[in-house]
């Protein structure tokens, strides 16, 4: 086991309380883990591809990297955006010299797009997460469904984390930021230093920690999906079903914004334009919803 990654087995049942309060109270749409399992996903679902290669590491990091800069980098917030994320990956395609023996910049940026298309699955009037992104209940379901993608991965799940892949990434993500201010006139990211970046990093990593233990104790994870499942199904059974459905729409709208992206003319706002119309037609269809499927395909035909 790589000796970063701090898999705790064994908290103590009291820490469950406190720290599902700590994660509902941040800003997120999918959590961590779950959008790191998303990437996993993507790069072939199974730990041996997923956490084995360089490739595979540096997709699943970039896959809840957005919510790092988000969360715990002044003035962050708009590199959580389908826009930085075209910024970024044509920057790491134009300079090979970011991807390293234990870092493919390339693979970071494009797990980095796939998180701003999954958000855009989640949270819906008609999703899984409905309702404000800074609604309590939708928090308490991505910690809960967190703890589900955990558990039930493949082969075992191991957190990927920034201080793993080497000061070599701080100065990557400094660069595209710094060059992304500038481009943008926005002063703060232009000026953006190698140790606020590396701040954030430690900071997202550390939350990424006591999740890992707050999942480790909660043995009650199959109740609270139904509990907290928006959909109101009658049983654990159904709940994963409603999960597992909404995981694939995930992943249909993280592979369209891939897709779009690879054609190098993309900007940042047609590859996010192409995302919002797939994800429009997959909930029209009723494929990330529970329902009469068949007359929801009808509704959506012309």
């Amino acid at each position: 086991m790589n000796p970063f990654f701090c898999d705790v087995r064994m908290p103590s049942m009291k820490l469950i309380v406190p720290l599902t309060l700590l994660f509902a109270a941040q800003a997120l749409a999918w959590g961590p883990v779950t959008h790191q399992v998303f990437g996993c996903r993507l790069a072939g679902d199974g730990s041996d591809v997923c956490f084995t290669t360089a490739k595979g590491r540096s997709l699943v990091l970039g896959s809840s990297a957005p919510d790092a800069f988000k969360l715990f980098l002044p003035g962050g917030n708009p590199l959580h955006s389908s826009d930085f994320a075209a910024f970024q990956l044509r920057f790491a395609e134009r300079d090979p010299a970011g991807t390293t023996p234990s870092f493919d910049a390339i693979a970071y940026s494009h797990g980095f797009g796939a998180h701003i298309a999954q958000d855009s699955v989640g949270h819906r009037k008609d999703g899984y997460l409905p309702g404000n992104v800074s609604a309590h209940n939708d928090h308490l379901r991505e910690a809960v469904a967190d703890t589900f993608t955990a558990e039930t991965f493949p082969g075992g799940y191991e957190s990927q984390r920034f201080s793993a892949f080497g000061d070599g990434t701080i100065s990557f993500c400094t660069a595209v930021i710094q060059a992304y201010g500038k481009q943008k006139g926005n002063e703060k990211l232009a000026n953006v230093s190698h140790q606020a970046v590396a701040e954030a990093m430690r900071s997202f990593d550390s939350l990424e920690f006591w999740e890992q233990i707050a999942i480790a104790a909660n043995v009650l994870y199959r109740s609270e999906m139904v509990a907290l499942d928006p959909y109101k199904p009658s049983d654990f059974a159904e709940a994963r079903a409603n999960f597992e459905r909404v995981a694939s729409c995930s992943q249909e709208a993280s592979l369209a914004w891939i897709e779009s992206i690879s054609i190098p003319e993309t900007t940042g706002l047609a590859a996010q334009k192409t995302v919002a119309e797939k994800v429009k037609t997959l909930f029209a269809e009723g494929r990330c919803q529970p329902g009469d499927k068949e007359n929801a395909s009808e509704k959506a035909s012309p």
